[in-house]
């Protein structure tokens, strides 16, 4: 059908609607990948945080109190990224990848602070983890997020 006065404005709109799609889908490409990077750079800043007032705790330099509530406001930090990261949509298999590894380490770190507030709400007995379970469990997820953002950032 030859384009007619009517038509020629719709066909010009559907061109430019498919090509705008085209470059947006195309510009998203790392965006998987930036995003878990940015997440896991963010969730290993709380870890550092949260392991300083472990340590202090550890020396008696910070009261119990304190420590909880500094573990309380990095894990929001670690929950908070790992919602973004959920919230992602993939379009490549190695974009669901990257998605998949970024919600396993950051439920590797969750898990690792649920382990250090076990230990800081303990009554220093009984079959609680230690402080130093809580540091140690912190250090292994601080070490999956820096491998995380590294290998995400490098795609």
């Amino acid at each position: 059908m030859p384009d007619t006065p009517a038509t020629a404005p719709r066909r010009f709109l559907t061109l430019g609607l498919a090509s705008f799609a085209i470059l947006f889908l195309a510009g998203c490409g790392g965006g998987v990948s930036e995003s878990v990077s940015t997440a896991a750079k963010d969730s290993s800043s709380a870890v550092a945080t949260a392991r300083l007032a472990l340590k202090q705790d550890m020396d008696g330099k910070l009261t119990r109190a304190a420590t909880a509530t500094t573990l309380e406001d990095a894990l929001k930090e670690v929950e908070t990224s790992r919602g973004t990261v959920q919230k992602l949509s993939p379009a490549t298999q190695a974009d669901r990848d990257t998605q998949r590894q970024g919600l396993d380490v950051l439920d590797q770190c969750a898990a690792g602070f649920f382990t250090a507030r076990a230990a800081v709400s303990a009554d220093d007995g009984g079959a609680a983890p230690s402080t130093a379970d809580g540091d140690r469990a912190l250090a292994a997820a601080q070490d999956a997020l820096e491998q995380l953002s590294q290998k995400a950032g490098s795609r």
